[in-house]
């Protein structure tokens, strides 16, 4: 088959694919992956710096390849086919793009494929995920994602999952906001919460970092919710109890107090029903008060 005869198949597929999109989930439902997910799902991955953008393929020198798990190992340069896919996306998915010269990137890449299955010999390869498989990195922050994706690698070609879990614990407290956030992220994603990180997670509501504090509250809440359908006792409920509610209504964040009225529905028992009865009519904040008494139907449902 030639390549016009392979596009005209290729546009055919893509008319189909919209046909039946009318079906297909809504952009708002469909989540983007993680940077620790796309690690971990690509086969290769590349920090390059665009040296050609205006022919038929994207030129890319490599700067260093941060995992090839597939035999077509990049040289010092490489092409990706880009222009046909990015056509053919579906109306929710970004446009793939690169037209600026000298830009760095992090690329998840796969080697280029025909129609047919065959895999042209050469330095062709393409993005995972379309406009996912590309991240434009910052010039002041380049290093910090480069790093991200380096840590990130090591954990997963650890093959016990337990050492993997407790690197990731370790990554949670790292003072590089992407491996930080990527790790709680994953922390949550899989529920690898501990009752045993509770005090760490409690450190954590100091960070200077909104979205620390956000991820670490998650996490304790993801905690306390897993421990309570499982009948486990909790070191000092009480005290916790006190300590998030004192959260709930004096923290300066209201994003913040929206996940202190989560976790005080996962400690659940009478003192915190009663609380959260005095959020829901008297708080400030809309959004605290709305969280307060969407938690109180589990009760009034004869839940907690």
């Amino acid at each position: 088959m030639t390549l016009r005869a392979q596009d005209r198949a290729r546009v055919a597929a893509w008319m189909l694919a919209a046909t039946a999109a009318a079906v297909a989930p809504a952009r708002a439902e469909v989540q983007p992956l993680t940077l620790y997910e796309k690690m971990g799902r690509a086969p290769l991955v590349v920090w390059g710096e665009v040296t050609d953008s205006e022919h038929r393929f994207a030129v890319v020198k490599t700067l260093e390849v941060v995992k090839c798990a597939i035999p077509e190992r990049p040289g010092e340069s490489f092409r990706i086919a880009y222009r046909l896919d990015s056509f053919l996306r579906l109306p929710w998915q970004d446009k793939i793009d690169f037209t600026r010269e000298g830009e760095r990137v992090l690329l998840f890449l796969r080697k280029f494929t025909k129609e047919d299955g065959e895999k042209p010999e050469g330095d062709l390869y393409t993005l995972m995920w379309g406009a996912q498989g590309r991240v434009t990195l910052p010039p002041e922050g380049e290093q910090a994602w480069v790093a991200a994706v380096r840590e990130f690698q090591e954990i997963q070609n650890l093959t016990d999952l337990e050492q993997q879990a407790a690197r990731l614990e370790q990554a949670a407290a790292s003072r590089n906001p992407i491996i930080s956030d990527g790790a709680f992220e994953e922390l949550l994603r899989q529920g690898l919460g501990t009752v045993e990180m509770v005090p760490a997670l409690i450190g954590y509501f100091e960070s200077p970092r909104e979205p620390t504090r956000l991820n670490a509250m998650r996490l304790l809440g993801q905690i306390l919710a897993d421990a309570r359908a499982a009948k486990r006792a909790l070191p000092q409920k009480a005290e916790l109890t006190d300590l998030i509610r004192g959260r709930a209504v004096n923290d300066a964040s209201e994003a913040f107090r929206v996940e202190c009225v989560k976790v005080l529905t996962a400690l659940g028992g009478a003192d915190v029903r009663a609380f959260l009865q005095r959020l829901a009519k008297e708080d400030a904040s809309q959004l605290v008060r709305y969280e307060a008494e969407r938690s109180l139907m589990g009760w009034e449902d004869g839940g907690r």
